[in-house]
């Protein structure tokens, strides 16, 4: 076992180099962009069908195609999560199935309200954080940072190329989850803060499933200086984080994430259908399909699908890619005893209906991630009506 993993180490670091001597991507090469508006309705990912069946407590069902806007008033630019298997520390500028169908999945409906731009980024891959969580040293702290500063400078050269040849002085807003969301948190930090051109053109930042710090019960200050908090949906030029756990998970007693690392800070959480705080009904998107890596990593409950029979699921998933279960899902954001602070889920689960009871969203080899893989689609109807919100409010501004 022990030369097993050394002989990883030996073949990723290896890989890790190769990785990086490769030349910065060229973001005028549409290839280089999952969505883009120049791109052709076939490579652009954005624009799949987003339609979603409905199926309310009574049993009754009804189908909404996708919808994209066509006059969009302003931008997003998204980072996506850690999805790529490249044998690499970094992965390569050919995207698979795996950076695609995320992308699809968390941030193509945003289309309804904004241009879509989503940059292909030599970003640090699953199978690098897979080996490093290993242990034993098998990834060193230093090779991390070198994988995590190549995904970042690909990032930031993404969004120099957009704001130089794109936007035309669009406002915008970003979003990413896990990986994505840290990236453009730093861009945050360093491009945006300090520019008082960009930041007046900041619609709003959704950064969700990472630990953005602030001051327990403060709105700013920890990770941005002048960025606050999501407090309404009247609000422009502010952020919108949470990172997701079931009630109830006995996880939450050392989790990975809804936690800060200094003393007197806690990670942000804003509920984006309750922003003023409290308990909110979710209005979740859920795909009956996730990228096939994080599908076999999902533990099994629930019949996959918006009915407790499997049969009948397999029945809605013919007619849309996507589930909505009204009222079934809440969620508030709460502080626990370990410092703590969460989007705590709960699912309205009445056998008397013929709904599912359960849903998958835990990981089956990790521990302490909670509902970090359905972060996003939790909420996405959450998250898009709080987008257009935020565009009205900046424009109004």
């Amino acid at each position: 076992m022990a030369f097993y993993r050394l002989a990883i180490a030996a073949l990723l670091l290896t890989s890790f180099h190769s990785s990086n001597a490769a030349e910065t991507p060229d973001y005028s090469d549409s290839d280089n962009w999952l969505c883009h508006p120049e791109q052709s309705d076939r490579d652009n990912v954005c624009l799949r069908d987003q339609a979603v069946i409905s199926v309310a407590a009574n049993g009754s069902s009804s189908v909404t195609p996708g919808y994209i806007e066509q006059i969009p008033a302003v931008d997003c630019f998204y980072a996506y999560p850690t999805a790529s298997m490249d044998v690499t520390a970094n992965s390569n500028m050919t995207p698979d199935a795996q950076e695609k169908d995320t992308t699809t999945i968390q941030f193509g409906r945003y289309a309804e309200v904004c241009r879509t731009f989503a940059p292909v980024y030599r970003q640090r891959t699953l199978t690098y954080l897979g080996i490093g969580a290993l242990g034993d040293g098998l990834v060193s702290e230093e090779n991390m940072a070198k994988a995590n500063e190549t995904a970042y400078q690909d990032v930031r050269n993404a969004f120099e190329h957009y704001l130089n040849n794109d936007s035309n002085g669009r406002g915008f807003i970003l979003i990413g989850h896990s990986q994505g969301a840290r990236l453009l948190a730093r861009l945050v930090e360093e491009e945006i803060e300090n520019n008082e051109v960009l930041s007046q053109r900041l619609v709003s930042a959704h950064l969700i499933g990472t630990s953005i710090s602030v001051p327990v019960g403060e709105q700013v200050g920890g990770t941005f200086q002048r960025t606050p908090l999501c407090t309404s949906a009247n609000q422009s030029g502010c952020v919108v984080a949470y990172s997701a756990f079931r009630k109830g998970d006995p996880e939450l007693a050392n989790p990975r994430f809804g936690v800060a690392s200094e003393p007197g800070y806690e990670a942000a959480c804003t509920h984006p259908g309750a922003l003023a705080g409290g308990a909110e009904t979710l209005q979740a998107r859920l795909p009956f399909d996730q990228p096939y890596a994080f599908d076999v990593l999902l533990k099994l409950k629930g019949s996959s699908g918006p009915y407790k029979s499997w049969w009948k699921s397999l029945g809605a998933k013919r007619q849309a890619d996507y589930y909505a279960v009204p009222g079934q899902f809440s969620g508030e954001c709460v502080r626990n005893n370990n410092g703590a602070h969460y989007l705590e889920v709960t699912i309205d689960s009445d056998p008397g209906d013929p709904r599912a009871d359960d849903y998958r969203g835990e990981l089956i080899v990790v521990k302490g991630w909670g509902l970090h893989l359905m972060d996003v689609n939790l909420a996405q109807g959450d998250l898009i009506r709080l987008a257009g919100d935020q565009i009205n409010a900046w424009i109004q501004r």
